[in-house]
């Protein structure tokens, strides 16, 4: 690489510095969809294996007693109330500066899918499972005292960071106006043993019996661990656009190289090189330039990354080496179409003319 950057300092400084900053772009975005992987496929180790949701459309607002009478009837399977439809759904503590949507759990069959230490089979009377955020042992909410019964580490599994769990009875006897002029409710049947769809079938047969003007639609949730999600993230997305332009950037300027070794070109053929020996020498030279650029920006990136306190595993490793290696093979095929045109098309008496 030093030959060729000696040889042609310009068009080889320009392409290192137009693939660093790319790659130092590129690496970040690697890094943080291999963060963000780690935490989706943590979090999907808690998810339960079966999952459904009843979304009920009623013209009239239920009371916590008739709902709770309603899932009573699950004989299997843990349900729960989504809060995050309202505002009025939220809890906040006197403890704690703010509101949260918390897991309320109407019946529970099975312990909770939850990353604790110990397998919690059911919720005690003013019980709530915290994050280890929280340090008390107590939360209040208008006057309602819950012991903490379990905390999860947070630091571990950050996906828990604000998460309360509580059992329903306790959450109505502290917002028994929660469901008040709510029109729709979705409830979560979850499961990791039975299949969910019986206990939501009968779920609604009991609403339509109770309530018969009311709509309930089932959706089945897909609970599969999908690394795209957490690649599709403006960070990635600019990083990605910084790429493409270095490569954009590339083509002009491995034109232009082409254009000044045309002479030597035309020398090579005339002392029998063929046209796959120039276009392997042109292409092995662009691979060590932009290797070394993605090589310098990969070290760089990592630094940066550990000396803001971030921790790189096999797991991180492996993505980023995976990723690097495609962006190179990707940005090499892109950067050598314009030059096997002019390199086909170069003859070897023009190292005469020249």
């Amino acid at each position: 690489m030093l030959r060729i950057f000696k040889r042609y300092t310009s068009v080889s400084a320009m392409i290192l510095l137009c693939f660093f900053s790319a790659f130092l772009a590129l690496c970040n975005g690697l890094l943080s969809t291999a963060k963000a992987s780690d935490i989706i496929r943590t979090e999907k180790q808690f998810s339960y294996l079966n999952e459904l949701r009843l979304l009920i459309r009623n013209p009239e607002s239920m009371n916590p007693e008739q709902l709770m009478e309603i899932v009573d009837s699950a004989d299997n399977c843990n349900v729960y109330l989504d809060t995050k439809l309202n505002n009025s759904m939220l809890i906040y503590f006197n403890e704690i500066d703010s509101s949260y949507c918390p897991s309320v759990v109407l019946k529970q069959n099975e312990p909770l899918s939850l990353p604790t230490l110990r397998s919690i089979t059911y919720i005690p009377d003013n019980g709530i499972v915290v994050s280890s955020k929280v340090k008390v042992d107590e939360l209040t909410i208008h006057g309602n005292t819950f012991n903490v019964i379990e905390k999860m580490d947070c630091e571990k599994y950050p996906f828990v960071t604000n998460s309360f769990t509580l059992n329903g009875s306790d959450y109505f006897d502290a917002f028994p106006n929660a469901l008040d002029e709510q029109k729709e409710i979705t409830l979560c049947i979850f499961s990791n043993k039975y299949d969910t769809r019986e206990v939501g079938f009968n779920i609604k047969e009991k609403i339509v019996e109770k309530f018969p003007d009311a709509v309930v639609t089932a959706r089945k949730t897909d609970s599969q661990v999908n690394i795209f999600q957490s690649s599709l993230s403006i960070e990635n997305i600019i990083s990605i656009g910084l790429f493409l332009f270095a490569l954009i950037n590339t083509i002009i300027i491995s034109y232009y190289w082409v254009v000044v070794r045309r002479r030597e070109i035309a020398i090579r053929k005339a002392f029998g090189a063929s046209n796959i020996r120039v276009m392997s020498l042109i292409t092995l030279e662009l691979f060590e330039l932009i290797g070394a650029a993605a090589l310098m920006a990969a070290l760089t990136q990592i630094t940066i990354w550990m000396v803001q306190g971030g921790e790189i595993n096999f797991h991180d490793a492996a993505i980023l080496a995976v990723g690097l290696f495609l962006a190179i093979t990707l940005a090499i095929f892109i950067a050598m179409i314009v030059p096997v045109r002019f390199i086909l098309c170069i003859q070897p008496s023009e190292g005469v003319k020249l």
